[in-house]
C-alpha cells in the first residue's frame, strides 16, 4: 500500500514538473530573438511577462523610464525589449528612425495599437486604421487642413483668443495668480467646439460647461490609462480593459452631440467651414459612390461610426496636446522674461508691416513665435513617442537585423529631444536653436508631431491655433513665474502626456 501511495506521489511530482517545465518553455521561447541576432537587450525577467511588471508598476511617468532606458544604453543604435513575449525594437539612431518613418514607411504604415474597427466600430479613425483603409482615409481628409481651409478658421480662432485674453483680465485686474493648464484646456476646448463642431461650447465662461467637464473624462490620469497606452499593440489587454475605463461617458455624450449637430444641419439646409461638415460631404460622396458599385472592398466607407470617431479623436487630440503646449510655453516665457520680451517685439514689428491685423499671413510670418513653440514642443514633447510595427519581414538597413513581420518598432521622441548630441544644454531654452540660418536640426532627432506620412494631420491647424493664442496673450498681458508652481517640474507618472503635479501658476501684469 505504501508502494503504491509512494509510486502515486512519484508520478504526480513528476507530471507537475513536466507541465511547468512545458510552461516554463512556453512562456521564454523567444526570450533569445534579441540575443540571436547581437542586439543589446533588457532581460526578461519573468516568462509570459518577461519585464512588464517593472514597466507597468513603475513610479515613474513614462518619459522619465525612456529616458533611463536610452541612457543605459549610450553609443548603441537599437535595443531590444520585450512587452510580454513580443520583442519590441527600441530606437535610438537617427537615421535608422528616419528611414523607418519615411523611406521605408510602406513596411511600416502601421502603428502597433491598430484597432480592430469590427469589434470596436468607434476607432475607425486615422490613429487606429491600417494599411489601404488608413490610406484612404488620409487622403480624403487631408484636403482639410489646406492653407486655403485654415485661413478660412482663422477669423474664428481670433475670436476664440479674444475670448481667452477678456477672461483672464479679471485675474489680472485683482492681482491674482492662475493655473495657466485649465485655462488653456478651456480656451482649446472653445477653439475644437468651434471649428470642429460649429457649436460654442463656452467653456472659458461656463464652469459646468459639458464639454469641458468630458474633455477631463477623457484624459483623466488613471493606471487602466497608463496600462493601455504602454501595452496598446496588445489586442487581448486592449479588449480587457475597455470594460475598466472612465471614457464611455464622455463618448457617448460626444456622439450624441455630433448626431444632433449633423441632424439640424441636414434638416435645415444648414453648410459652415469645419471639420463636421466635411465629413459629411464625404459621407454623401461615398454613399453615393457605393450605390453605382464604384467603392472597392478595401476602401473605407465614411458612414456615421466613421464621421463620431474621426471628430472624436479629433477634439480629444486637438485640446489636450494644443493646451499643454501653450501652457508650457507660457510657463517657459515666466521664467525666461528677455525672450518673452523679444516675442512681445517680434509680434509687434510683424504686425506693423501688417497694417497692424493678425491676419493668416502676419501669423505666418511670425518666425520667431514659431522658434519659441519648436522650443516648447523639443522641451516638453506632448507624446513621449511613437511606435510601427512592421506590414512584412524586413532587414534594418546596413545591418543584419532580421525583422519578421509583426515585429513592433519604438521610436522615442522625449528621449531623442533630451540628447545633448543632438541639443547641446538639452534642458536650457533656447528657440534660437531653430532659426533657419542654423540649419543644424538632424533628421530623425525633432518630431513633436511624429514624421513621414503619418506624421499628425492637423500639425498645421494647432501650429495656428497656439500662434495666435500667444500673440493675443502677450500683446495684452506679461507672464511672471509663480512660485505656486512646482520647479522643476513633477509630472503625474499615471498620465499617458506630461501632466504637470499641482499645475502651472503664473501671475499676469497688463501691458500698457
Amino acid at each position: 500500500m505504501l508502494e503504491l501511495l509512494t509510486d502515486s506521489l512519484v508520478l504526480t511530482v513528476s507530471l507537475l514538473c513536466g507541465i511547468l517545465s512545458l510552461l516554463y518553455y512556453y512562456g521564454t521561447r523567444n526570450y533569445d530573438f534579441w540575443k540571436k541576432q547581437g542586439i543589446p537587450y533588457v532581460e526578461p525577467k519573468y516568462p509570459f511577462i518577461g519585464g512588464s511588471l517593472r514597466t507597468i508598476f513603475s513610479k515613474k511617468p513614462i518619459h522619465e523610464s525612456q529616458i533611463e532606458l536610452y541612457n543605459q544604453f549610450k553609443g548603441k543604435p537599437m535595443v531590444g525589449l520585450y512587452a510580454f513575449q513580443k520583442p519590441i525594437l527600441f530606437l535610438r539612431d537617427p537615421d535608422m528612425i528616419e528611414t523607418i518613418l519615411t523611406k521605408d514607411f510602406s513596411s511600416f504604415v502601421n502603428r502597433s495599437d491598430t484597432s480592430n474597427v469590427k469589434d470596436e466600430p468607434l476607432q475607425a479613425h486615422l490613429v487606429n486604421l491600417a494599411d489601404q483603409q488608413w490610406k484612404s482615409l488620409r487622403a480624403k481628409l487631408s484636403p482639410i487642413f489646406t492653407s486655403g481651409k485654415l485661413k478660412g478658421m482663422h477669423p474664428q480662432l481670433v475670436e476664440c483668443a479674444d475670448s481667452l485674453v477678456k477672461y483672464i483680465s479679471d485675474f489680472a485686474d485683482k492681482s491674482e495668480p492662475i493655473e495657466i493648464r485649465e485655462v488653456m484646456a478651456k480656451f482649446t476646448t472653445d477653439v475644437i467646439g468651434s471649428c470642429a463642431f460649429g457649436l460654442n461650447t463656452n467653456a472659458l465662461n461656463d464652469p459646468e460647461s459639458e464639454f469641458r467637464k468630458m474633455g477631463r473624462v477623457i484624459f483623466k490620469p488613471t493606471f487602466i490609462a497608463k496600462l493601455r497606452q504602454l501595452f496598446r499593440g496588445s489586442k487581448l489587454l486592449i479588449r480587457l480593459t475597455n470594460y475598466l475605463r472612465d471614457s464611455a461617458k464622455s463618448t457617448q455624450f460626444f456622439v450624441n452631440v455630433l448626431n444632433e449637430t449633423m441632424s439640424y444641419r441636414e434638416k435645415n439646409n444648414l453648410s459652415r467651414n469645419d471639420f463636421v461638415q466635411i465629413l459629411m460631404e464625404l459621407k454623401k460622396n461615398d454613399m453615393e459612390k457605393q450605390k453605382t458599385g464604384q467603392l472597392g472592398d478595401d476602401h473605407l466607407i465614411i458612414d456615421d461610426n466613421v464621421i463620431a470617431s474621426n471628430a472624436l479623436v479629433f477634439f480629444a487630440a486637438g485640446f489636450e496636446t494644443t493646451a499643454s503646449t501653450l501652457s508650457y510655453c507660457l510657463y517657459e516665457l515666466s521664467i525666461h522674461e528677455d525672450i518673452q520680451e523679444e516675442a512681445y517685439k517680434h509680434i509687434v514689428s510683424v504686425l506693423n508691416k501688417h497694417g497692424g491685423e493678425i491676419t493668416y499671413e502676419a501669423v505666418k510670418d511670425m518666425k520667431y513665435i514659431q522658434n519659441v513653440f519648436a522650443e516648447t514642443l523639443r522641451i516638453h514633447s506632448p507624446a513621449p513617442g511613437t511606435s510601427r510595427m512592421a506590414s512584412k519581414d524586413y532587414v534594418i538597413p546596413g545591418t543584419n537585423v532580421f525583422l519578421p513581420k509583426g515585429t513592433v518598432v519604438s521610436i522615442p521622441f522625449y528621449a531623442l529631444h533630451h540628447d545633448p548630441e543632438y541639443f547641446p544644454e538639452p534642458e536650457k531654452f533656447k528657440p534660437e536653436r531653430f532659426d533657419s540660418e542654423s540649419g543644424n536640426i538632424r533628421k530623425g532627432t525633432y518630431m513633436p508631431f511624429g514624421d513621414g506620412p503619418r506624421i499628425c494631420i492637423g500639425k498645421r491647424f494647432a501650429e495656428m491655433e497656439m500662434q495666435v493664442a500667444l500673440v493675443k496673450l502677450l500683446l495684452n498681458y506679461k507672464f511672471k513665474f509663480n512660485p505656486k508652481t512646482k520647479t522643476p517640474l513633477v509630472y503625474n507618472p499615471n498620465s499617458i502626456l506630461l501632466l504637470p503635479v499641482g499645475g502651472i501658476w503664473v501671475n499676469l501684469e497688463k501691458r500698457k
